[in-house]
């Protein structure tokens, strides 16, 4: 076993390639009538141009996605950006489907250090989720904002979400669920506020996309639900559950 599986199977236990969580998601769903003619997925990742492999390979498999990408996999879109994404859902065939993913991201490289990648072109490996790291850092140092930078919104509003000074995350992997944490909230309370189980089928996937050497990309698949037109909520399997 290398040193990266090494540190994927510690702190990710269960991690999946891409390829078969992808292949595991349309194995669950597909039975549930998500269809790509249905099916509308939307995205919540980083801005990071490394989550990008995981965003084609969604479009891949499902066709055209909306993307509710903000700084470290929080959705940064608001309320504007929401009612835009539910008023995409197919609708031809009478009730339309959601597939939602989540995923913050980390970075591990060979020799399974954490929270950095040696990134094309690079001869040097940089921080991985570049954003969450800063914000451990600030968090290290003490120089956590106390409110809003409007110059650095997203950067500033994450910090003040994610990290409470009194207990400071302690270390970038516990940031990084915390960020998983608060990515699961927020679709779910927008998804919730606009009672989208009324007219459409929903099915959200949540986890922690993990960046190894040369684009060798894994997706530790936490949390999965669907709800349908009955509007319970019911846990699909993941590889942790």
């Amino acid at each position: 076993m290398t040193a990266f599986d090494e540190a994927v199977d510690k702190h990710f236990p269960g991690a999946l390639d891409v390829a078969d969580f992808l292949a595991e998601v349309r194995r669950q769903v597909e039975p549930l009538g998500f269809t790509t003619e249905r099916t509308l997925t939307l995205v919540s990742i980083c801005r990071d141009e490394l989550t990008t492999d995981f965003f084609d390979a969604v479009e891949a498999d499902w066709g055209s996605s909306f993307t509710l990408a903000g700084l470290g996999g929080v959705p940064a879109l608001g309320r504007t950006g929401w009612q835009a994404a539910l008023s995409h859902v197919p609708d031809s065939a009478g009730r339309g489907a959601m597939l939602v993913f989540g995923c913050p991201h980390i970075g591990i490289e060979s020799d399974g250090s954490i929270g950095s990648t040696i990134r094309s072109g690079q001869t040097r490996p940089t921080a991985t989720c570049g954003a969450l790291n800063a914000i451990l850092q600030q968090s290290i140092e003490g120089t956590l904002p106390t409110e809003i930078d409007f110059d650095d919104f997203e950067a500033t509003r994450l910090a003040l979400r994610l990290i409470d000074p009194q207990l400071p995350p302690p270390t970038l992997v516990d940031l990084t669920l915390a960020a998983l944490d608060a990515i699961e909230v927020d679709l779910w309370r927008a998804l919730d506020d606009a009672a989208v189980w009324r007219d459409h089928d929903v099915a959200v996937w949540c986890g922690v996309q993990i960046h190894g050497h040369d684009h060798d990309d894994r997706i530790w698949p936490r949390d999965a639900w669907y709800c349908g037109a009955d509007g319970h909520r019911r846990r699909l399997r993941t590889a942790l559950y």
